[in-house]
């Protein structure tokens, strides 16, 4: 335009130029507006570059070197994405087999529980109407049976132990056939992760250490064993002379991982170190001592036996501080501290099982106990509480579905378990909830670890 007006009227004096070149731009500017307006109809990038450059020839250009530079930074990308990116995935190399060595485990984190989708299921149905009750309600007990912990291995006699893991879906079950088996906990088919014999060693009592990087296994010989469960390697600790004449089939482990406390004869308790496994001091009670339970923090240990009287043992000055007797026992067989620590309960011969304030039962020599549950007709082998306090499981050897378990604070036992129709329950040898009450598996003298869902607690 501007060539065909210098041909039309040759050169021009500076304010027709000025007029002229202010024409121009408001040519322009209009055309510009009608442009965008039609930039979501008709005019394609191509046409707006000729219009704001001016020519084909620069559009061309530019174009070229808008792709060139495209094409540059696709490259960069592209590059910086490779070297990020690792040259092959190590992830499956991490889990195989070294020679010579177990499998690294691959179920050391705790996950959360996704097996059961009722309660969110109706969470999800009900919206914000529904909320939550933080406390467990007492009369009836939600509560689903699953599959075996240990249908995927139904080998061997009555189990004695069952345990969940502090921190992983996975449980330990053991018994006299001296195999110690591990499964992993998905609720419908639970596999078998790792199967250990100890020849010659048949189990009696098998806990996790307080971090689950091991199982400490006794028997009745004078040495006991462990399982290390990140090496896979079994360990053995010989015969001590400080032990003479005592076996070392029955023992617990402090919840602060402190100590290996092994119940001897004639009232000796013998304390080790969880650590080093060395023996450090025996303690000793009057008569014979059948069980000892720990607080929470592992300060104080209760340990009670055939004379009906609770020692109290102060576990940083391995000293007793205190005794009471049990109203009404003869024989002490079973003893639980709530995780709480506001509750105790003792159990009996008779089958009775008391249930004391943990205050008042450390400053009374004969405390009156709240309340005395009567359900167990046989002899009460074992007391042990649920994560929350909410729950004692009560049960007996010696008779069939011979298990209760006490709500709290209400002090009632649940109407509904065991059902009537329950027959897999049979005789219960052993009990235990799982780290954050979601669980509770027992072993029965058939070799089952029977699994049950307590549908209140959300989590594993």
């Amino acid at each position: 335009m501007l060539r065909r007006a210098f041909k039309r009227s040759g050169i021009e004096s500076h304010s027709q130029a000025e007029d002229t070149h202010a024409k121009r731009n408001r040519e322009d500017a209009s055309l510009g507006i009608n442009n965008r307006e039609t930039i979501g109809n008709e005019t394609t990038d191509r046409e707006l570059e000729g219009i704001v450059f001016g020519g084909d020839l620069l559009s061309e250009i530019d174009h070229g070197l808008l792709k060139n530079e495209r094409k540059t930074q696709m490259k960069k990308c592209v590059f910086s994405m490779d070297e990020q990116k690792p040259a092959w995935d190590d992830e499956f190399e991490e889990t195989e087999t070294k020679i010579g060595q177990p499998p690294v485990p691959n179920w050391a984190k705790l996950e959360r529980d996704d097996l059961d989708r009722d309660v969110e299921k109706l969470l999800h149905r009900t919206g914000d109407f529904l909320v939550e009750s933080t406390s467990l309600p007492s009369g009836l007990l939600q509560i689903k049976k699953l599959a075996d912990a240990n249908a995927d291995d139904t080998r061997g006699s009555k189990i004695q132990n069952v345990e969940f893991h502090p921190t992983a879906k996975v449980i330990l079950t053991a018994g006299s056939s001296h195999r110690l088996n591990l499964f992993q906990i998905d609720g419908k088919h639970n596999p078998k992760i790792q199967s250990v014999f100890f020849d010659d060693f048949p189990i009696h009592s098998a806990h996790f250490t307080k971090n689950g990087d091991e199982i400490i296994v006794g028997s009745d010989r004078k040495n006991f064993m462990f399982y290390d469960m990140i090496g896979g390697k079994v360990g053995n600790v010989p015969k001590m002379k400080r032990l003479e004449g005592s076996n070392l089939a029955r023992f617990e482990v402090s919840p602060d991982g402190r100590y290996l406390v092994f119940l001897g004869k004639y009232g000796s308790m013998h304390v080790l170190s969880a650590k080093t496994k060395e023996w450090i001091t025996s303690l000793k009670m009057n008569g014979d001592v059948y069980c000892v339970s720990f607080t929470r923090d592992g300060t104080r240990m209760f340990s009670f036996g055939d004379t009906g009287t609770v020692f109290v043992w102060d576990m940083n000055t391995l000293s007793c501080v205190h005794t009471f007797i049990d109203e009404g026992c003869v024989q002490g067989t079973s003893i639980a501290v709530s995780p709480n620590n506001q509750y105790v309960a003792c159990g009996s011969q008779s089958g009775i099982v008391n249930i004391y304030d943990t205050d008042v039962c450390q400053k009374s020599r004969s405390p009156k106990p709240l309340k005395a549950i009567m359900n167990l007709t046989t002899v009460c082998n074992k007391a042990k509480f649920n994560c929350t306090s909410e729950i004692l499981a009560i049960l007996s050897n010696e008779n069939m579905k011979s298990l209760k378990l006490v709500h709290f604070p209400s002090l009632q036992v649940f109407s509904n378990f065991p059902e009537q129709t329950d027959r897999q329950l049979q005789v219960p040898k052993c009990i235990d909830f799982s780290p954050n009450g979601g669980y509770m598996a027992v072993g029965n003298q058939k070799g089952q670890a029977l699994l049950y869902r307590l549908k209140h607690y959300t989590e594993y």
